[in-house]
């Protein structure tokens, strides 16, 4: 038997971080149980989900985060605090 696992949504979108440096940005909402989150933003961001600890995901690496809701459960920042905005690429599915 060959079994067809298919997602019932998915897609990618982009977050910019806060222009203010130090704030969250939560990612858009969207009906994803996982995201991944692309850094090649040439900093470091760190993520967290919902007000819990923040996680450092270095330049150029990528993380998936399993087990969600949403996907505004999950907020960015750059580790550095810096108020220049950066762009994280996502990918999300449900």
């Amino acid at each position: 038997m060959n079994v067809r696992i298919t997602a019932r949504t998915s897609g990618t979108t982009s977050v910019t971080t806060s222009a203010t440096g130090a704030t969250f940005v939560a990612l858009p909402a969207n009906r994803a149980t996982a995201v991944t989150l692309f850094n090649y933003t040439g900093t470091p961001i760190e993520w967290r989900i919902g007000t819990g600890t923040a996680i450092t995901l270095n330049a150029s690496l990528a993380i998936t985060i399993p087990g969600l809701q949403d996907a505004s459960m999950v907020s960015l920042r750059r580790v550095d605090q810096s108020n220049t905005p950066v762009t994280v690429q996502i990918f999300f599915h449900d």
